[in-house]
């Protein structure tokens, strides 16, 4: 497609042209994005800019939080992406994973510039986003970590790569940037490439009962748009033994990447929804639990944060502790069908989990 402008004389096409023609660097994207996050098509948090990875030489492009929680590793070049492009991303997602909130508070400070500010309040600001871009509620930072790379030319390699990831569960998007010249004026048009875009009128005509947003039908959201068969049987066997088993205010259906279950006004688990596997969120007090002692009686993986994400989507069920204050943990249990979740074991650890959230 290309840009015109509607004159008097009639259409007039705007010429294509490229960044490293109009000499923009780099940093041009990262100032552009920074000054209105939209261009991204989405709303965001930018925290920081050229990071440097702790114990590592690496420094990832710009940082940013996303309305449900998720740390946003964004990765800008100019002209065609090279196949390491990827791998690199996926490595600033593991280092980041390990990130506990002090951490993002920390890199927030300094690139807001507010090293020394006894006023700042990183949880204020990030309450604060969250409340302007319409959630319902504040959620977990860093449940998740997704992966946007910006570039002005895309090869066919780096989106066959950014598929494969995205039917493997790891949220990553890639957008082109064109660019256009008319005099000395310069126009963008970012457009995302993956995941591909579906046409606006693909849902006019049908039932609610065939699904609808998040917002207004959050059930058929999940269970028809988010959830494969499989992790929808999943899915709907564990809330069958929640409802009959514990006293909880849910399922609470109206975010857009996880289903929760509120216990004393607190999210005692948050269910996040996907077509490979189910992750699930449980809030407990702080020490309450053991990685190792876990693993072993459900009989599942333990998931070593230290593992490459490409080495993770291979591990079958799996469960890791992290802890998020000094009160509280977050065991993350991650479901895919090998797993039983009517068996003795998690029924007790279910029991266990339910009795530790806080109160």
């Amino acid at each position: 497609m290309a840009l015109w402008k509607i004159t008097d004389k009639g259409p007039l096409k705007i010429a294509e042209t490229r960044l490293k023609q109009e000499k923009l660097l780099e940093e041009n994207l990262d100032e552009w994005i920074e000054t209105d996050p939209l261009i991204l098509g989405e709303p965001l948090l930018i925290i920081g800019r050229q990071v440097l990875i702790p114990d590592t030489k690496d420094r990832l492009d710009l940082l940013a939080v996303d309305p449900q929680g998720a740390i946003v590793i964004i990765e800008l070049k100019r002209g065609h992406i090279k196949d390491p492009v990827d791998i690199q991303a996926l490595r600033y997602a593991s280092y980041i994973s390990k990130w506990r909130f002090e951490d993002f508070e920390n890199v927030a400070r300094n690139y807001l510039g507010k090293v020394g500010d006894p006023e700042f309040n990183f949880n204020d600001l990030f309450e604060s986003f969250c409340q302007e871009s319409g959630a319902d509620e504040v959620p977990d930072l860093n449940q998740d970590q997704r992966i946007i790379i910006v570039k002005s030319a895309v090869r066919d390699k780096l989106g066959s790569v950014a598929l494969w990831l995205r039917d493997h569960s790891v949220n990553i998007k890639l957008i082109e940037v064109k660019a256009y010249k008319e005099g000395e004026s310069i126009f963008i048009e970012p457009t995302v490439i993956v995941p591909m875009q579906v046409s606006k009128f693909i849902d006019v005509g049908r039932t609610r009962s065939e699904g609808g947003s998040w917002m207004t039908d959050g059930r058929s959201w999940h269970l028809e748009k988010r959830c494969s068969p499989k992790t929808r049987e999943l899915f709907l066997v564990l809330d069958k033994i929640l409802q009959e088993h514990f006293d909880i205010d849910g399922p609470r259906w109206n975010q857009k990447y996880y289903v929760s279950y509120r216990v004393n006004n607190y999210n005692w688990l948050s269910v996040h929804t996907k077509p490979k596997i189910l992750v699930l969120d449980f809030l407990v007090k702080a020490k309450t639990f053991d990685s190792d002692q876990i693993a072993k009686e459900l009989g599942i993986t333990k998931f070593d944060k230290e593992e490459s994400l490409l080495e993770k989507l291979g591990l079958p069920s799996s469960v890791f502790i992290k802890n998020r204050n000094e009160n509280t943990d977050r065991v993350r249990i991650r479901v895919k069908d090998d797993f039983d979740l009517e068996s003795e074991p998690f029924l007790k650890f279910l029991e266990e989990a339910y009795k530790a959230c806080p109160r």
